[in-house]
């Protein structure tokens, strides 16, 4: 695996923010953001459903593997040079339920949690 496309939510500043942190990070494994349900996302990815694709964070790898949600969180980090072991850890059969729970919540609050964190830039 050679490449991530990761397709985030533009609308949201929390998303943006996550994106920026992401792109900062040293990693094992590019990631590619597409705005989601995006002309461009549309034309890329023709066989996904784009409207879910607004509602929840999607990762595509390079192979056609599609992660939503949880694991399309995990799957982030996993490609992330300081952050696999967590990625590891995070999807055990131990912590995975937590982790769906967890990241469930933020994906529900997220434009509340951007709103508490300011603007954020509009480009990465």
């Amino acid at each position: 695996m050679r490449t991530l496309i990761v397709l985030y939510d533009q609308r949201c500043d929390l998303c943006r923010r996550i994106q920026a942190w992401l792109i900062s990070q040293p990693k094992y494994v590019d990631l590619a953001f597409v705005a989601a349900g995006s002309a461009e996302a549309r034309r890329r990815l023709p066989q996904l459903d784009h409207g879910a694709t607004m509602t929840e964070l999607t990762v595509i790898s390079d192979g056609g593997a599609v992660y939503r949600g949880a694991k399309a969180w995990l799957m982030c980090l996993w490609a992330l040079r300081e952050y696999r072991g967590w990625a590891l850890e995070l999807g055990s059969p131990e912590m995975m339920p937590l982790a769906r729970r967890f990241i469930a919540w933020v994906s529900r609050n997220r434009f509340k949690f951007g709103y508490f964190s300011g603007p954020a830039s509009k480009e990465p």
